[in-house]
């Protein structure tokens, strides 16, 4: 696992062959930068080696200024990187906000200057309160011309992401494929999974293009809340392979 990082070191990492501008060139090996500002409008780009296979839009977690960086989660998204994928984090905050949905667009917004996305499939991918708000971003991307999801992964949910105001799910594409994994010891995600599949319900969305998953503890594993942060054997079978078959399914 890679030791974690401050927004002020990955703002050094601004590695050439990031694919931005007009060219048509990609990196010849991983690359990572951002957060191009110091505001919550920041994002975070990582690209694999050569031409990208997808995109992963991937939301974090309501956890303060660390949180706000992709240091929690670096080890998902390499893995991510590691089979292809685009991988777009956006900041959205940079303690606790209530309106959060706009930074992430801008955010968004920003990479997509950066790279070359077209005809890419799209993972919206969201932990804990960026669970909900991967939802809820699925909602407004065609509004705001960012790329919109294919399928989305939300993980631990809690039940609302922008809690400035109510989002309207209406507009999410009944084709997507949604993908919802719950922790057996996490005392919330049970309750934030039902909230959250309740508003969609009532937003018309199709049950049968959900798909929920167990993660279970078993042995030393104990499946919490803070589990999808973590990358042993146990914790990417858990979150990791069910995301992993979710993109799969992606053409």
């Amino acid at each position: 696992m890679r030791a974690a990082w401050t927004p002020v070191v990955a703002a050094a990492l601004l590695l050439a062959g990031c694919g931005g501008g007009g060219g048509t060139s990609y990196p010849d090996k991983p690359t990572v930068s951002g957060p191009f500002t110091n505001g919550a409008n920041g994002v975070w780009i990582f690209q694999p080696a050569g031409k990208p296979k997808r995109v992963v839009i991937y939301f974090h977690g309501q956890g303060g200024p660390t949180e706000a960086t992709p240091a929690n989660h670096r080890p998902w998204i390499d893995h991510l990187v590691s089979r292809g994928a685009v991988v777009i984090y956006p900041r959205y905050e940079l303690n606790y906000s209530r309106r959060v949905l706009v930074p992430a667009v801008s955010g968004v917004q920003r990479a997509v200057k950066q790279l070359h996305l077209a005809g890419l499939p799209v993972l919206s991918l969201g932990y804990s309160r960026g669970a909900a708000l991967a939802v809820e971003y699925a909602a407004v991307a065609g509004d705001y011309h960012v790329p919109v999801p294919d399928a989305i992964e939300s993980v631990n949910p809690v039940p609302v992401g922008e809690q400035a105001r109510a989002v309207n799910l209406v507009p999410i594409r009944p084709k997507t494929v949604l993908g919802v994994i719950v922790s057996d010891r996490d005392p919330h995600a049970s309750d934030g999974a039902r909230l959250l599949l309740y508003r969609l319900r009532n937003a018309g969305f199709p049950g049968g293009r959900i798909e929920l998953n167990i993660a279970r503890s078993h042995g030393t594993f104990i499946a919490d809340h803070l589990a999808p942060l973590r990358a042993d054997p146990a914790a990417r079978a858990a979150y990791w392979a069910p995301t992993d078959a979710l993109i799969s399914q992606l053409r």
